[in-house]
C-alpha cells in the first residue's frame, strides 16, 4: 500500500479549512491516517467522497455524549490528542448526522478554543511587558511584533469564522 506525506499548517481558526483539506485528499484518493506537527500522513484508497470532521477533545470530554453519539452513528474516530478527528462516508450521512456539522456547533467549539487561545497569549503578553518593563531591547520589540501579528491573525479569523458561522448576537 502508497503512503504520503504532506506538510501544512493549520491553525486553531483554521479547523474547518483543515476539514475541506482531508475531504479533498480522500476525493483525490488519499485516506488520511495521522498527523505530526503540520505532517499529515494518508494512505493511498479509491477516491470516495468523505466527510471529516475534527472537534477540540477538551470539547468531547465535556460532553461525552456527544462522542458516544458520533460512535453510534458510525462515524469512524480517526485520532484523539488534542483535536478528535472522525469521518464518514458522505452516502452515509443521515438526516440526523446534520446536527454534528451545524454552524452552532461549529461555532461553540471554536469559541471554545478562542478563548483559551487569548488567554494563553494574554497570559504570555503580560509576562512579555513585565519581563521588559525597565529597558526596551530590540528583542523587545521583536517579541512585541510577533504577538501583534498573532492577536491579528486571531481577530481576522475569529471575524472569518463568524460570517461564515452567521452567529447573530443575541
Amino acid at each position: 500500500m502508497n503512503s504520503k506525506v504532506q506538510f501544512r499548517i493549520f491553525t486553531i481558526v483554521d479547523l474547518d479549512k483543515e476539514e475541506d483539506y482531508l475531504h479533498e485528499m480522500h476525493l483525490k484518493g488519499w485516506r488520511y491516517r495521522t498527523s505530526r506537527l503540520g505532517f499529515f500522513y494518508f494512505d493511498q484508497c479509491q477516491p470516495d467522497d468523505v466527510i471529516y470532521c475534527i472537534y477540540d477533545s477538551r470539547f468531547l470530554k465535556k460532553y461525552k455524549h456527544e462522542l458516544q453519539d458520533f460512535r453510534n452513528r458510525d462515524w469512524e474516530l480517526i485520532e484523539t490528542g488534542f483535536c478528535s478527528i472522525l469521518r464518514k462516508l458522505s452516502s452515509d450521512i443521515l438526516p440526523e448526522d446534520q446536527v454534528y456539522m451545524t454552524n452552532g456547533l461549529g461555532w461553540e467549539v471554536m469559541w471554545s478554543r478562542l478563548r483559551s487561545c487569548i488567554a494563553a497569549f494574554s497570559g504570555g503578553f503580560v509576562v512579555c511587558m513585565s519581563l521588559y518593563r525597565e529597558n526596551l531591547s530590540q528583542s523587545f520589540f521583536i517579541i512585541f511584533l510577533l504577538y501583534a501579528c498573532l492577536i491579528s491573525y486571531l481577530i481576522y479569523g475569529f471575524f472569518r469564522l463568524k460570517r461564515k458561522y452567521q452567529i447573530d448576537e443575541k
